[in-house]
């Protein structure tokens, strides 16, 4: 099992994600377990993908994981709105933020059409030159690690990997 981290593991997923757009999910536990780390599962028809994450409450967190040997049924729940890239129109935006004041009805209008735009579109490959928005994570209580040995023994090692990670970055850390 090869465990990868950051930039690697981000543009591994996306080179995946690039040749089949369909079906994908992203969810993240708010529960912390394994060294209060963050589990989350990104799975498609094809593969599963168990993360670790420092933090959800910093906009580049450390994230460590590694493509797991678990059936992708286990995970395919089309309850959801699959996770995607949505083509979205500049135009459209740049009126929309163009009439946007204090006033919060101007927001919601924005607010509005990303909704729209996220439930109306199929996910997407992204093409250079283009604006997307991506999405939807979906973040719940329970954890989507369906805790069995296999798994278990990997989120352990993930954390474990996190923690090495985040004592190189901060010599004070654990």
């Amino acid at each position: 099992m090869d465990i990868l981290e950051g930039n690697n593991l981000a543009a591994n997923l996306f080179e995946r994600y690039s040749t089949n757009s369909r079906n994908w999910k992203f969810v993240v536990s708010v529960s912390q377990l394994n060294g209060n780390f963050y589990d989350a599962i990104v799975s498609n028809p094809n593969e599963v993908w168990q993360l670790k994450i420092d933090s959800i409450y910093k906009p580049n967190p450390l994230i460590v994981g590694a493509k797991v040997d678990v059936d992708p049924v286990k995970f395919n729940d089309n309850t959801h709105m699959p996770f995607g890239y949505r083509k979205l129109d500049p135009n459209k935006i740049g009126k929309i933020l163009s009439n946007i004041s204090v006033n919060d009805e101007d927001s919601n209008a924005l607010n509005s059409y990303i909704t729209s735009i996220i439930s109306s579109t199929e996910p997407e490959i992204p093409t250079p030159n283009n604006s997307y928005a991506y999405g939807p994570f979906l973040f719940t209580q329970k954890n989507p690690i369906k805790v069995d040995e296999y798994q278990k023994k990997i989120s352990d090692k993930l954390a474990n990997r996190l923690k090495d990670k985040l004592r190189l970055l901060y010599s004070g850390y654990g």
